[in-house]
């Protein structure tokens, strides 16, 4: 499953037929738009710790991201079978806001 969470329309599209591309079967990997639209990073999750693997190989497949387990999508897994999750992050947006040096750190 791949969610947008930036502003940026079609990212998941984007990423979605990278996927197709690459081997994974169409029916297999869906893509929508998140109701979160300033998601910060663009993160993999996965919920068994035996997909940890799977979920860096996808997350090198997209050109890098952050990996977590998580159940927090798990309830959107309609299959039952096992579940990745991409959430697009502001920083693969190029309409994301523009940070500065002086912004102070948290």
């Amino acid at each position: 499953m791949i969610l947008n969470a930036t502003p940026e329309e079609g990212l998941e599209a984007q990423i979605r037929a990278k996927l197709i591309d690459s081997g994974w079967t169409a029916d297999k990997v869906s893509a929508t738009e998140s109701a979160s639209k300033d998601f910060a990073t663009t993160t993999v999750y996965y919920v068994d710790d035996a997909d940890e693997l799977a979920a860096i190989g996808l997350a090198n497949l997209i050109g890098g991201a952050d990996v977590q387990k998580s159940d927090f999508y798990a309830s959107m897994n309609e299959t039952g079978g096992k579940q990745l999750t991409v959430v697009i992050g502001l920083d693969r947006s190029s309409s994301a806001p523009a940070t500065t040096e002086e912004t102070p750190a948290p």
